[in-house]
């Protein structure tokens, strides 16, 4: 349930336990408290005078002497002044917090339930100083005395009532400033709060020593339900950070009491995405340059969602955050930034300060402390709207965003282009490979078949099978495929099983022995010599063969034949024939036709019954008829002839008689021309007709079969065959034809037609035999070559045969080589085709538009940073309010607020009551976790909220911050330092199965909901080596660094190992710290511009090193500012030119290495290591008293003290001159043979190209003389792994050309162009041109 969640959290908050300085102060902790009575005498006779001077106006209230010559508990004093000055200083670097405090009264006695209590009522929140030589007392106006809340928690939680809501603010601020008026007036406010005993002592102007006591004593002395005031006062560190938390996770619980923080975080941040991201990059408005890793993140959040961030060392971290924040602000957006580490905050602030954004920044880092310069820039911000609106005013607003839109559209084309062209390069959906590998495994010019009609059918997910399937076939394909080869032309055997060997010898001795019985039958038959293909012919022509029995089945049909044979096939027309019988059968079969007239005569008589005819249909023609009987006498005579009457209709018959006399006489001069044809003599009738013709239609028709049958026509028609002879050849053929027309039923089963026309027709008796002898060797090829043929497409057998026809006497490796080189020029053709940006990539166009591209990309940063500065500007005095007077009423009550300089409000009452207007004069706010929970209510007040070095925070006090915000953004890095606060003691000490009670850091809390991202890019390190030690340990070589191309050829030495004789003593290391400043010394003359870092590994040694620089003139001046000392414990967020450690650890004086190795042998000790070797941006020195040998077995089971040991053991290899080199790796899905950069490697002229072992941001170096002179980027696996064609094409050559390196551009086509001009002129060019 949520709500024990929350409650875990608010005890963990609490810490009301008895180890609680706030709550239980036994005695005071000498490095950071003390007692103000120890002041008697010294500055003021009597110290309540403190109090007095704490109560009152006065602004810097003096305490001691810095040094005193003549008083030596002066000088304690003043050394005890100065540690507690420097932790904290120390602790305000770290947190922002300003923890120091002048305690008063204490409280003393028992809660109700038992817990004793021994800590101040009051606060007085003030600085420590030392100007001059004296030590004094500084607090600001405005800074108010404020209850101790964690006793007031306490008091609550034992007398079980809730804390009241009166109590978080602070009614302090409204009491009287001199000493008895603000007692007496405690008095009464405590009197109606709380119930203690207020004795008189408290009203006399003195105060007690504080006395250490124990809890064992007090709480033997100490009454149940009894508690008093005693006036003593303590200067020292009381933190106070926790108690707004806890104010948060009561309304939490009260809001929230089911489910559990999934629930929360999906209701809270699971929005829908804000805008339409169509125009991504229209829509970004970074300010700062980015990588891909940043932009990820970037437009993660731009669509709306919430993320984790992992940001190991150098990533750029604090610049996306910077970005992130101009993209909201820029939109009229709320954003906070949230950080317990001042220092992380102090450098997002810097950077927008720098970038121009500085008035519309709050940065909070403690809300007390801070209020003054809050106001001031509030008021600032309100009288500066006349400026802003002057300031835009002179910018032509419309302009800037034409000439954004121009911008943003050349770079979206650009990249759409680009993009266009990664996605056509790895694409794998045309072929099964990408375009890329047909590039890199081919040539233009390479022998191919050409595969336009069949390369669609060979994707590469097939193409393994099928060159095994081909490699198969061609074992196979010279003996079984062959022309010349029996088994050419078989049947299927893949069905076969081994029992089919039976059969196929069976059937060929069935074959054998019909031959011979064929040759038997007919050799003496026949005239000629008998030959075996007679056999199959007649078989082949056993239809023909039977009907050529059918037609002739009489003597003379045979002899009309033998007649024929005399005359060439071409010379008859059977159908002609057919036609003419039917017309003069048809003549013969109707009226008839008239005879008896001579042929040449036939015509005019015809005429003359024609005209007869026509007078008999005039009645006076047909009376002249009787006197013309003479000139018509044939007529007459014909009618009579032929037994017609002499009438009408008996000469219509006559007429038609006529009529097929005139046809027969012309069909019979038409067959009369045809020398094969005999006639009959006139006249003839129908039956005589019919007869003759019938034996020459046969006769005809058996010549064409005859024809027909070839080589058989010799057989059965010679000169000297008669038609008996001729019957007997043709009924044994026939017979035999029946034989193996039963036989072949079987032999087809296992033999082809073929095949069994080449048994019957061979003579060659030894070949059967050897068939015979083989069919058993050879079965089983067969069987799998048939399954294999059947396993085929016919595409791939009309494939194997054109490459085989082709190129008939090539190794199946060359097959291979030739298919494949086709297949790949048939497929780069059809995907180019598909991909007209592929073949673009190869003109000289494609320069131009990287060039415009990137210069796109920097103008449009600059063009959004402009933007930005005018929307900040308008929106302040966008829709302002006059009255009637035209005084300006919006901001009039806030401005007031912010500079009346009595009754000053709260910074959180000001943004209770003045939202709205102050986010719009101050859109960004930057600030602890504490600072917010105690100003903003818990509420998604903000757009976003950003989170930084998030894994520095406890859980707990995160929480509450991230839920100001409608999206959330969590920075970190789980490699770095884990949470740890000073003076933190966990109330829960049971252990928790929920994973958000399990996990200690918010950014371990945030990586269990939201969805994560890690940045890449390290620009820290100049050098590789600085780096590589962490990238491999702890990043698993994730990170990408590009070293200066300067600093490569100068042989800059980035690791400098430096041992001395040191003595581990007292936790220090005197040998080791002298010779750090020593170094320092030397580093700062030569060095006047750099920045310098001592890291020690532990808080004595860093004191240690800061007393000797106090001790020396110079260097003092730089301390703090050039040169800073830290430990590993608050070295994060640091980082500096060069950086020296002080290892410290070393042999003791009695010549033993035992050192414990204090917070690097604990829990995350690896961690702080990491975050220790990684702050050098030059150089590292390493200044130790041991090496890695020195380390005992037993010591590096520790994997603190075996991280410490392996870096020194590689800081020393480094420094000696070992090379430092990265680790390539190939990313999932792009395949080993598909690098360009393993082609171009060699050398060209003067110049050698290598593949790079210095960064993943190019593909290959090149180098002239040893020398670095430029980079050669490719469309290799850098491309195919980035995040996006930007990325390769824009964010990688700037990075390259910001650390002075030359670019050459070399793509995959042009490669597979023309490799040999490539490598041996194009490239020299290219280099010389460099």
């Amino acid at each position: 349930m949520i709500k024990d969640i929350f409650q875990v959290y608010m005890n963990r908050l609490m810490d009301l336990s008895a180890r609680n300085r706030s709550i239980f102060l036994p005695k005071l902790v000498s490095t950071q408290m003390i007692d103000l009575k120890e002041f008697q005498f010294l500055q003021h006779e009597n110290t309540f005078s403190y109090i007095v001077e704490l109560l009152g106006r006065k602004k810097k209230i003096p305490l001691i002497p810095s040094e005193d010559a003549r008083d030596s508990h002066v000088n304690q004093l003043s050394l005890r002044l100065k540690r507690i000055q420097q932790r904290v200083k120390l602790a305000e670097e770290e947190s922002g917090e300003k923890s120091l405090y002048v305690a008063w009264p204490f409280i003393e006695g028992k809660l109700p339930n038992e817990q004793v209590i021994r800590c101040p009522l009051l606060f007085f929140p003030v600085r420590l100083a030392r100007e001059g030589k004296h030590w004094y007392l500084k607090k600001k106006s405005g800074d108010q005395p404020f209850f101790n809340r964690a006793f007031l928690l306490a008091y609550a939680n034992a007398s079980q009532q809730p804390f009241k809501k009166e109590w978080w603010e602070n009614p302090l601020e409204v009491f009287p400033k001199e000493p008895t008026p603000f007692r007496t007036e405690l008095y009464q406010y405590l009197q109606k709060e709380l119930s203690l005993n207020f004795s008189q002592e408290l009203f006399q102007d003195k105060l007690e020593a504080f006395t250490a006591t124990s809890s064992a004593e007090c709480d033997k002395g100490y009454k149940t339900g009894m508690l008093r005031l005693t006036p003593s006062a303590v200067l020292g560190q009381f933190s106070q950070k926790s108690s707004f938390l806890i104010r948060d996770y009561e309304e939490l619980t009260d809001k929230f009491s089911a489910g559990d923080l999934e629930e929360l975080f999906t209701e809270w941040f699971a929005h829908e995405e804000e805008e339409s991201v169509s125009q991504v990059e229209g829509n970004l408005f970074n300010t700062l340059p980015l990588d891909a890793s940043q932009e990820e993140v970037l437009k993660t959040v731009r669509e709306g969602g919430s993320c984790v961030v992992e940001g190991p060392p150098g990533t750029g971290k604090s610049q996306l955050i910077c970005n992130l924040v101009t993209d909201f602000i820029s939109r009229d957006k709320r954003v906070l930034v949230v950080s317990q580490k001042r220092a992380a905050l102090d450098v997002v602030h810097d950077r927008l300060v720098d970038q121009g954004f500085g008035a519309f920044l709050a940065l909070v880092h403690d809300f007390r402390a801070d209020r003054e310069s809050m106001f001031k820039k509030i008021a600032d911000q309100i009288n500066s709207l006349g400026g802003y609106k002057e300031l835009n005013r002179s910018l032509d607003a419309i302009q800037l965003e034409r000439n954004f839109s121009k911008i943003v559209r050349t770079i979206e084309n650009h990249g759409d282009f680009l993009e266009d062209y990664r996605h056509a390069l790895f694409n794998t959906e045309e072929c099964g490979v990408p375009i890329k590998e047909l590039y890199m495994s081919s040539s233009l010019g390479d022998e191919h078949l050409n595969l336009t009609q069949y390369y669609k059918h060979y994707h590469w997910n097939i193409l393994d099978e099928f060159l095994r399937d081909l490699k198969e076939y061609l074992y196979y394909y010279p003996k079984y495929e062959q022309a010349d080869s029996f088994w050419l032309h078989r049947v299927d055997f893949a069905e076969f099983t081994a029992n089919a060997i039976h059969r196929f010898k069976e059937n060929l001795l069935e074959i054998k022995e019909l031959k011979s019985t064929a040759e038997l039958i007919l050799g003496d038959l026949l005239y000629q010599p008998f030959e075996f293909p007679l056999v199959y012919q007649s078989f082949e022509h056993k239809g023909r063969l039977e009907e050529l029995q059918a037609l002739i089945n009489n003597k003379d049909i045979f002899l009309a034949l033998k007649v024929l044979m005399k005359y060439p096939k071409s010379d008859m027309d059977l159908l002609w024939l057919e036609n003419k019988v039917d017309i003069i059968k048809n003549l013969l079969a109707e009226e008839g036709v008239e005879w008896s007239i001579q042929d040449g005569k036939v015509e005019d008589t015809y005429q003359k019954v024609l005209h007869v005819i026509a007078m008999k249909d005039s009645w006076w023609k047909s009376l002249s008829l009787k006197f013309y009987k003479k000139e018509y006498r044939e007529v007459w005579a014909l009618l009579e002839h032929n037994e017609l009457d002499n009438d009408k209709e008996g000469l219509q018959v006559l007429t038609k008689m006529l009529e097929n006399r005139l046809n027969m006489n012309h069909q019979y001069t038409l067959l009369d021309r045809k020398p094969w044809i005999n006639l009959l003599e006139k006249p003839f009738d129908f039956t005589a007709f019919n007869h003759d013709f019938h034996i020459l239609t046969q006769a005809v028709k058996a010549r064409f079969i005859l024809e027909e049958l070839g080589v058989l026509t010799p057989y059965l028609i010679f000169e000297k065959a008669d038609f008996d002879h001729f019957r007997r050849i043709l009924q044994e053929l026939i017979g035999i034809n029946e034989l193996i027309e039963h036989k072949a039923a079987g032999w087809r089963n296992y033999f082809s037609t073929i095949q069994i026309k080449h048994l019957l027709t061979t003579s060659d008796e030894e070949k059967l035999d050897k068939i015979q002898e083989t069919i058993t060797g050879n079965f089983t090829e067969m069987v799998a070559l048939d399954r294999l043929k059947r396993k085929l497409r016919s595409i791939d057998l009309e494939v194997i045969g054109k490459l085989l026809d082709e190129y008939p006497n090539s190794s199946f490796d060359e097959l291979k080589q030739i298919f494949l080189a086709g297949l790949k020029i048939s497929w780069i053709e059809h995907i180019e085709t598909k991909y007209p940006v592929l073949q673009e990539m190869s003109l000289h166009k494609v320069r131009d538009v990287l060039e415009e591209f990137s210069e796109s990309v920097d103008e449009k940063l600059t063009i959004s940073r402009f933007m930005t500065e005018q929307r900040l500007r308008e929106n302040t005095f966008r829709n302002l309010e006059y009255n009637r007077l035209n005084n300006l009423v919006t901001y009039r009550e806030l401005l007031h607020q912010v500079t009346k300089k009595k009754r000053i409000w709260s910074t959180k009452k000001l943004v209770e009551k003045f939202e709205a207007e102050l986010f719009r004069l101050v859109p960004c706010w930057l600030a602890s976790p504490e600072t917010v929970s105690a100003l903003f209510p818990i509420e998604s007040r903000f757009d976003l909220v950003v989170f930084d070095e998030s894994s520095q925070c406890f859980a707990e006090r995160g929480l509450p911050a991230m839920l100001r915000g409608k999206q959330v953004v969590i920075a970190g890095d789980s490699q770095q330092l884990q949470p740890f606060d000073l003076y933190r003691v966990k109330m829960d000490s049971h252990d928790h199965e929920e994973t958000a009670l399990e996990v200690e850091s918010l950014l371990g809390l945030a990586s269990n909901y939201f969805k994560k991202y890690t940045l890449e890019g390290h620009y820290r390190s100049r050098s590789l080596s600085l780096i590589a030690f962490s990238n491999e340990h702890f990043y698993q070589n994730t990170l990408t660094m590009l070293p200066e191309m300067e600093s490569l050829n100068k042989g800059e030495k980035s690791y400098q190992w430096i041992k001395v004789d040191g003595t581990w003593d007292k936790q220090t290391n005197v040998v080791e710290a002298e010779r750090v400043v020593t170094e320092l010394k030397s580093l700062e003359k030569e060095y006047p511009d750099l920045s310098f870092g001592v890291i020690t590994f532990n808080y004595f040694q860093m004191e240690l090193i800061n007393d000797l620089l106090e001790k020396d003139r110079k260097l003092s001046g730089q301390k703090g500012k050039r040169i800073k000392v830290k430990n590993i414990e608050n070295v994060q967020g640091d980082e500096f030119d060069i950086v020296l450690f002080s290892i410290g650890y070393a042999k003791n004086k009695a010549g033993k290495f035992i050192a414990n190795f204090g917070s690097l042998s604990k829990d995350g000790g690896t961690n702080r290591l990491n975050v220790a070797i990684t702050r050098a941006r030059k150089q590292v020195y390493v200044v130790t008293s041991i090496s890695a040998q020195d380390f005992k077995t037993k010591q590096i089971y520790n994997p603190g003290i075996r991280m410490l040991r392996d870096y020194l053991e590689y800081a020393e290899e480094v420094a000696n001159g070992k090379k430092v080199t990265i680790q390539e790796k190939t990313a999932g899905g792009f395949e080993v043979s598909w690098y360009l950069k393993n082609k171009l490697e060699g050398t060209y002229g003067n110049h050698s190209v290598k593949n790079s072992s210095i960064s993943c941001l190019m593909d290959l170096e090149l180098l002239e003389g040893g020398k670095y002179v430029g980079a050669v980027l490719t469309d290799d696996n850098r491309l195919f792994s980035a995040k996006s064609a930007k990325e390769a094409f824009v964010y990688h050559p700037k990075t390259l050309k910001e650390k002075g390196w030359n670019i050459t551009h070399i793509f995959s086509r042009q490669f597979w162009m023309d490799r040999e001009d490539l490598l041996q002129t194009k490239i020299h060019g290219k280099l010389e041109k460099e």
